[in-house]
């Protein structure tokens, strides 16, 4: 959404999502963020480093690479954000030929 320039119109979400810490209190953030995206900040955290990961793993990086690199704690870890929020399994995603490209479906 960032890309897309959706969440421009919201200056405390796109400083937030660029890695500054707006001087305002960590609920109006949450409150802000929130109305902005219809997600929480951690929600879009989530998807962002799933996303990550499902390109890194349709480069051809193994998935324990994957798993040690992104910091997730384990493969049923890794599985289980990926079926979430990209919507394919490892394997799938190394499976496809030529590589369907990715959609985040936002299941909360």
């Amino acid at each position: 959404m960032a890309r897309e320039g959706v969440l421009v119109c919201a200056p405390i979400v796109a400083a937030v999502l660029g890695g500054a810490s707006p001087d305002v209190s960590e609920r109006t953030i949450q409150r802000r963020f929130a109305a902005a995206t219809g997600l929480t900040r951690g929600a879009v955290r989530q998807i962002d480093h799933a996303r990550q990961a499902a390109v890194l793993i349709q480069e051809g990086v193994p998935a324990h690479d994957v798993i040690h690199r992104l910091g997730y704690f384990d493969q049923p870890h890794l599985a289980r954000s990926l079926s979430r929020y990209v919507g394919r399994t490892a394997t799938q995603l190394i499976d496809q030929d030529p590589p369907e490209p990715l959609s985040l479906p936002h299941k909360t």
